[in-house]
């Protein structure tokens, strides 16, 4: 595969366990914080001229669950058929 051919994965992108960018491994990352951004947040009821809701359980893990799945179930999928760095690069 010549080097024109190739995807140019956006610098953004965080890194896997493999080194390589992942989208799956950033989805992860910014779904944890914002999560626990949330939560944070909801230990107060306002600061200074914002204010917060109530944490809901039920939204965070609509919104963390599947974000989860999607990263774990990738790296499953990887481990169960051997993929090697070369074939998982376009993750």
């Amino acid at each position: 595969m010549s080097n024109e051919s190739k995807i140019k994965v956006p610098w953004w992108w965080m890194r896997n366990d493999k080194g390589k960018q992942s989208v799956s491994a950033t989805f992860a990352a910014v779904s944890f914080i914002v999560t626990t951004l949330v939560y944070l947040g909801s230990a107060f009821e306002k600061i200074g001229t914002f204010s917060f809701r109530a944490f809901d359980v039920s939204a965070a893990a609509t919104y963390f669950i599947p974000v989860l799945s999607l990263y774990f179930g990738r790296k499953f999928t990887d481990a169960k058929y051997q993929v090697t760095q070369q074939n998982s690069s376009n993750e």
